[in-house]
């Protein structure tokens, strides 16, 4: 501690573990070394040094939440190919080709054991680099935000700007989800009779933006020759402007744009189809629930939402970085907590723990006679690996139609998708679990006359106090 306080402070230092065939003691010699540090943990980085054992896929995802900076090897775990170069074994190639989307640095050490020069092992590793898989569209939109703690929007409240309209108009995938639901919902409701006329629907987009969901639903109607009527709903007033420029060309002119809040509009009519993309990174995090609800007297009695339902899930997580991003925010005088909020984070770094679970769920229209969005739960889940538990992530999907769906759940994540980054609800302590402990964490999602929040505690394996607590440090305003 004193050797550490003395020549440390504040200085970026990297600490090297050998990997054995004991995960969990290496793991264990480097948890117990962070803790006897008396701050500074952010500035303290972990150089893994690889041995004859190739560490397994899922120990490699411990030590990825760590902060891990680089990987070490030695000049003797290469081989010799038939050319007289030195190559790695296959399992290691596969180990570094991961390493690389995590931005872990390679270090060589050793002596020259293949008589081709130092430089040899060197260009080996670039030939790796070189010939890994490239990113995905989620992976290459995403570069540069990994861990990157993001407030969650709040188009209510706030409106949004032509930036970050921009961006979600970029998304290649969900718009294509949107089109195709209404397309389906049109054959199901407009088709008509033999030798009869189609029956000419009413959409209403509400939330449209600047128009990318109003283009999606007049292609689906060109697609299946139904005859369309659009009310387009926005009360952002930068929004508008790009509307009311879209419309005048003739590809819109089925298209009527209302300014209004979706919420006080009285239509001339009634809507066959409501369609809205107001979810959220946790689904209802940006108030979709009570904007579909206060819409949905727009609706014939028959009529449809798009999207129709839709679940948020958790699962627990441990993520050194995303506590250190975390740690290192400012509260305010207010009394406002980092780690009493959630965050919209591109999880990278990151041990999920277990299966990921469901969490809220909703579905419109709500014809409930007595309609209440508050909601608790008490997930359970068992840890699968000796780690520290740091918070929870947090994913979305939505059924727009039948089958037609969108997700942030890793085992259903739409391909290609980039509209939303999950969320992230830290832990204020940290807690040390054993494999096979069982977490247990209630979730509450809280209304009240003008805001929405999340409160959430651990209770298993050590009770912990009530995060965000009367939404003191993270709240989504009903009203702008």
């Amino acid at each position: 501690k004193q050797w550490y306080q003395r020549r440390v402070r504040g200085r970026p230092m990297w600490f090297r573990v050998e990997a054995s065939e004991n995960s969990d003691d290496d793991w264990n010699r480097w948890n117990n070394f962070l803790t006897l540090l008396p701050s500074n943990q952010s500035k303290v980085g972990l150089v893994l040094e690889l041995s004859e054992v190739v560490p397994s896929e899922e120990d490699m995802k411990r030590w990825y939440s760590e902060v891990l900076l680089a990987i070490s090897i030695s000049t003797k775990l290469f081989v010799t190919n038939k050319s007289g170069y030195p190559v790695l074994r296959r399992e290691f190639q596969q180990l570094i080709s991961s390493s690389f989307k995590n931005k872990v640095q390679i270090v060589i050490h050793g002596t020259d054991l293949h008589g081709m020069g130092m430089d040899s092992y060197q260009k080996y590793i670039y030939h790796l680099y070189e010939s890994k898989e490239p990113l995905s569209v989620y992976e290459e939109f995403s570069r540069g935000y990994e861990e990157f703690l993001q407030i969650p929007l709040q188009p209510l409240k706030d409106n949004l700007d032509n930036s970050t309209y921009e961006i979600f108009e970029k998304d290649p995938i969900k718009y294509k989800q949107y089109e195709e639901a209404v397309y389906q919902i049109l054959l199901d409701r407009g088709s008509p009779i033999p030798g009869g006329e189609p029956d000419r629907q009413v959409i209403m987009v509400v939330g449209a933006g600047r128009g990318p969901l109003v283009r999606s639903s007049l292609n689906a109607s060109r697609r299946s020759k139904i005859p369309v009527k659009v009310y387009a709903v926005e009360k952002n007033e930068s929004a508008l402007i790009i509307l009311r420029n879209l419309v005048k060309d003739p590809f819109f002119s089925e298209v009527t744009i209302v300014d209004s809040d979706m919420r006080d509009w009285e239509p001339p009519e009634k809507a066959d189809i409501l369609v809205s993309e107001l979810l959220g990174s946790f689904s209802d995090n940006e108030l979709s629930p009570e904007c579909l609800d206060g819409a949905q007297r727009l609706l014939k009695d028959d009529g449809l939402s798009v999207p129709c339902e839709y679940t948020s899930y958790l699962a627990p997580l441990s993520s050194r970085k995303l506590f250190n991003n975390v740690s290192s925010q400012s509260g305010d005088a207010s009394g406002e907590d980092p780690f009493h909020m959630g965050y919209v984070v591109r999880l990278q770094a990151v041990h999920v723990l277990d299966e990921v679970k469901p969490c809220f769920k909703y579905h419109h229209p709500n014809r409930d006679k007595k309609i209440d969005n508050s909601r608790h739960i008490t997930l359970d889940f068992t840890a699968g690996a000796e780690t520290v538990l740091h918070g929870f992530a947090g994913y979305f999907d939505a059924r727009l139609y039948r089958d037609v769906y969108i997700s942030t759940h890793p085992d259903t994540h739409s391909k290609d998708m980039f509209s939303w980054f999950p969320m992230f609800f830290p832990l204020k302590l940290p807690v040390r679990v054993q494999r096979g402990d069982r977490i247990a964490v209630d979730f509450w999602r809280v209304v009240d006359q003008t805001k929405v929040w999340y409160e959430w505690a651990l209770s298993e394996p050590a009770p912990q106090a009530i995060h965000n607590s009367r939404g003191v440090s993270y709240w989504i305003g009903l009203f702008s």
